[in-house]
């Protein structure tokens, strides 16, 4: 009897004993798993699979219907579109994807766990972002849509469009001329590296620009400027001298578009004068960049500021318009400068709004970036601001 019962301990403790009851758990455990996709799947079951969505909320007559087609086939959606229940989404599967494929992963997973909280939401989605996020990092080019009359990036709600092809961005941008907008494309290249010198996304900080949607018009995704690039100003060794007035740019450009775009509607009046009123505060606190020349000393302070000593004379550079009116041009930054007066013989210094003020009083006013948003405040209003 004794040894029977030996036996039978040795036999329920015994290496095939034990695989059994690993492999029944591992059983149990997936089946508990298939079980809650099951019933994530019948949350979704209303659910179609996400189409391209429009270019914006704009209702223009004739055009408000207007979408793009569907840059994703119903036989492609089928396959991609159940990857969402995947508890762990091959990295390897989301690398084959083209652009638009990835973005309509990114646009489901996000849809549908919104209807329904789907398993590992946050760890696929940012495996999916993430991509989104690597692939505009490393393109060589992109192709944004710019405002034919500014010269700048469109901005359209805050955002600026980006795109992986050159195609689509063309077919946006008839879709925006259907709503009076003056859009060309423009390639840019695209710099992601720091110590390769300053590329498109840098430049996106001088104009203030920090949102942005990339491949709008089709499965689109909005992102952030400085998940691609850092400030400038965080840049290693950059010594903060250098003006910049990112806000100013932002809602002198912002201010500009509604101002131009030749289209109507009940609320414009007021709207501009909030646009208008945020670009007047930002004016009023900026650092600009002054041309002149000077007679007698000067200190340079740490911030690029000039402090004038008490005989100090300055002489400024001035534009004349048609009628005859004078201007004292000042700049927002180095960029905007030297698309007017790089090489000219005039200096650079940097100067408070209230300084500028005192320089232009004998003029009709000030135009802020000529070359650029050439914003005029004339003399009556520059000491109301």
């Amino acid at each position: 009897m004794k040894e029977v019962l030996q036996m039978g301990i040795f036999n329920l403790f015994s290496k095939d004993n034990g695989k059994d009851v690993e492999e029944a758990f591992e059983k149990e455990k997936a089946a508990e798993k298939e079980k809650a996709i099951e019933e994530v799947k019948k949350a979704h079951e209303n659910l179609r699979w996400p189409v391209v969505s429009r270019i914006n909320k704009i209702n223009i007559k004739d055009a408000e219907c207007e979408f793009l087609e569907d840059t994703v086939t119903l036989e492609r959606k089928n396959e991609i579109g159940v990857l969402i229940y995947e508890e762990d989404i091959d990295t390897n599967v989301i690398k084959e994807l083209t652009s638009q494929e990835l973005l309509f992963l990114l646009t489901t997973l996000e849809a549908y766990h919104k209807e329904s909280p789907l398993p590992e939401y946050e760890k696929n989605h940012r495996k999916v972002y993430n991509e989104v996020l690597n692939r505009i990092r490393n393109a060589e080019t992109l192709f944004v849509l710019y405002d034919a009359g500014t010269r700048y990036p469109f901005i359209d709600g805050g955002f600026v469009n980006v795109y992986f092809e050159k195609d689509l961005a063309s077919k946006a941008a008839a879709l925006y001329m259907k709503q009076f907008r003056k859009i060309v494309v423009n390639e840019v290249k695209n710099i992601s590296d720091a110590s390769l010198g300053k590329g498109f996304f840098d430049y996106l900080y001088y104009i203030g620009i920090e949102n942005l949607i990339i491949d709008n018009g089709a499965y689109k995704a909005k992102f952030k400027r400085n998940e691609i690039v850092m400030a400038v100003g965080d840049w290693k060794g950059n010594t903060g001298n250098e003006p910049v007035n990112p806000a100013l740019n932002f809602t002198m450009l912002d201010f500009i578009t509604e101002l131009s775009w030749p289209v109507n509607y009940e609320q414009k009046s007021e709207v501009l004068k909030a646009k208008e009123a945020r670009m007047v505060a930002c004016i009023k606190k900026g650092n600009f960049i002054v041309p002149m020349q000077h007679e007698g000393d000067v200190e340079v302070l740490e911030d690029g500021r000039m402090k004038p000593g008490k005989d100090t004379k300055f002489k400024f550079p001035v534009i004349k318009t048609k009628e005859g009116k004078e201007y004292l041009p000042i700049f927002t930054d180095g960029l905007e400068f030297s698309k007017k007066l790089n090489g000219s013989g005039w200096n650079a210094a940097v100067f408070k709004y209230a300084d500028v003020i005192k320089f232009a009083k004998d003029k009709d006013g000030i135009r802020i970036n000529p070359d650029g948003q050439g914003i005029v405040i004339p003399k009556e209003r520059m000491e109301a601001i």
